[in-house]
C-alpha cells in the first residue's frame, strides 16, 4: 500500500490503465468503507451532475495513525491527571482559548485573547450579562465534561447553530429558509471556485438527513466517521455563514466524547496552522477525477490531530519540568510555607495559561483551602505590596505574578 494514491494521480501514473476498473476495485474492496453520503463532484469550478458515494480504504497509514492517536490520548489523559489542580484547569482554559480564537481566525473573524478570556469567564460564571462569544464559550466548555451531542433531526442541527453562534452572525447572513440557507453560495476566491453547494434548502435537506443517519451509525470506526462527517457537513454548507465554526464544533465535541477533551480542543488550532493542506484535501475529495474517495482527506485530518496531540504532550512535559524547578526555587525564596504555597499556585497559572489575567482571589482561596481566608487576604496584600503579585482586575479582584518576580527567580 506504500504507493497507494488517489485516482487522479493513479490515472497520471498509469495513463493506459482502465480507471473505471480501478475505481470499482477500490469501491468494492472487502475492506472498503462505503457510505450513504453522496456528492456531485466538481470539474473546472462547475458542479457536475454525476453522483458518487463517499468511500474510504483503511490503508496502513490510517490504521497506524488511529493507533497513535489513541495512544496519545491515553498519555494526555495521564499527564492531565498528574498535574496539580490549578495547572490542570489553566492548561484546559489556555488550550480552549487558542481553539476558540483559531476556529474564528480560519473564517477571517478576528478575536482577541481578552475577548475570548472574558467570554470563557462569563460562561463559567453563568453571567446573565451578554458578552461577545459568551454562548460560543459556553458550548465549548461542555467538551470538558465529555458531553456528546444528540443530533437526530434537522431541528437539532439548527439549535446547535443558534446556541453556538448567538450574536456572531450578521443579520443579512442569517438563515433565510425554514431552518437553513435558501440561496446561492460559492466557496473559493476571485480566481478559483473550490465548491458550489446545492442552492436551495429543499435540495440539500435530504443530504443532511443522510448525514444524521451516518453520524449515528456505530459500525464505522469513530475517528474515520468524525472526519468523513466533518467533510460532508462542509460539503453541504447548510448556512449562509458559520458553517466552518459549526462543523468544527460538532467534530470537536465528538472527538472529546470518544477520545479525550484536550485532544479535541486542539483541532481548530492545528487546522489553522495547516490551512492549505486542509483546503487542498477538501478539494481533492470534491474533484471529479477522484470519484468520491475520501481516504486522503481522513488521512490528512488524522495527521493534523496527531500533530496537535504531539504539541500538547510536549507542552505538558516541558511545563511540568519547569514547575518542579519553580517549586524548588520557592523553598529558597521564603521560609513561610503559606507564602510558598500561594506562589506555587500562581506559578501554575503563569506556566499553563500564558494568555490569562491570572487568578481571581476566590480561585486562589479554593486552591489553597488549607490556609485560613484571613491569612490568605493578608498574605496576598503583602505579596502585592512587595511587587511579587500585581492586580490585573479589580472586579472581581484578580492577580498574577509580576514580570520582575518571574525574571528574578528564573521562572
Amino acid at each position: 500500500m506504500a504507493d497507494y494514491h488517489n485516482l487522479k494521480i493513479f490515472k497520471y501514473e498509469h495513463p493506459t490503465a482502465d480507471i473505471n476498473a480501478e475505481y470499482q476495485n477500490r469501491l468494492n474492496s472487502p475492506t472498503s468503507i462505503t457510505t450513504n453520503l453522496k456528492i456531485n463532484p466538481m470539474n473546472d469550478g462547475i458542479r457536475q451532475s454525476s453522483v458518487y458515494p463517499l468511500f474510504l480504504l483503511p490503508i496502513q497509514e490510517i490504521l497506524q495513525l488511529q493507533d497513535q492517536i489513541q495512544q496519545n490520548a491515553t498519555e494526555i489523559t495521564r499527564l492531565m491527571a498528574s498535574l496539580p489542580g490549578i495547572a490542570s484547569s489553566q492548561m484546559f482554559l489556555n488550550t480552549l482559548s487558542n481553539e476558540i480564537r483559531s476556529t474564528n481566525e480560519i473564517e477571517g473573524v478576528k478575536t482577541t485573547n481578552k475577548e475570548v478570556n472574558q467570554a470563557i469567564i462569563a460562561a463559567q460564571s453563568r453571567s446573565e450579562e451578554n458578552s461577545r462569544l459568551q454562548s460560543f464559550a459556553r458550548m465549548y466548555l461542555k467538551i470538558q465534561n465529555r458531553e456528546n451531542l444528540q443530533i437526530h433531526t434537522l431541528d437539532d442541527i439548527r439549535k446547535i447553530y443558534d446556541f453556538l453562534l448567538a450574536g456572531e452572525i450578521a443579520p443579512d447572513r442569517t438563515p433565510d429558509g425554514k431552518l437553513f440557507r435558501d440561496r446561492f453560495v460559492r466557496i473559493g476566491n476571485e480566481l478559483n471556485t473550490v465548491h458550489l453547494p446545492k442552492e436551495h434548502e429543499t435540495d440539500f435537506s435530504s443530504d443532511l438527513i443522510d448525514w444524521i443517519a451516518f453520524i449515528n451509525d456505530d459500525t464505522v470506526p469513530f475517528l474515520i466517521k468524525a472526519f468523513i462527517a466533518h467533510y460532508y457537513f462542509e460539503y453541504i454548507h447548510p448556512f449562509n455563514d458559520g458553517n466552518g465554526r459549526t462543523g468544527r464544533y460538532i467534530a470537536c465535541v465528538y472527538i472529546g466524547y470518544k477520545l479525550d477533551p484536550m485532544s479535541a480542543i486542539t483541532f481548530s488550532s492545528e487546522i489553522n496552522k495547516s490551512r492549505n493542506k486542509y483546503y487542498s484535501a477538501f478539494q481533492d475529495v470534491s474533484d471529479e477525477k477522484n470519484r468520491g474517495e475520501i481516504t486522503f482527506f481522513v488521512l490528512e485530518m488524522m495527521k493534523i490531530l496527531a500533530e496537535g496531540q504531539t504539541t500538547l504532550i510536549r507542552k505538558f512535559r516541558e511545563n511540568s519540568r519547569r514547575l518542579e524547578v519553580i517549586n524548588t526555587n520557592l523553598k529558597a525564596f521564603s521560609n513561610d510555607s503559606s507564602i510558598r504555597e500561594i506562589l506555587f499556585i500562581y506559578a501554575q497559572a503563569y506556566l499553563f495559561n500564558d494568555v490569562s489575567d491570572g487568578l481571581e482571589d476566590r480561585e486562589l482561596k479554593l486552591a489553597a483551602a488549607n490556609i485560613p481566608n484571613t491569612q490568605i487576604r493578608r498574605k496576598l496584600d503583602l505579596l502585592t505590596k512587595s511587587n511579587t503579585l500585581e492586580i490585573t482586575k479589580h472586579s472581581p479582584l484578580t492577580r498574577k505574578l509580576t514580570q520582575s518576580f518571574i525574571n528574578q527567580n528564573n521562572f
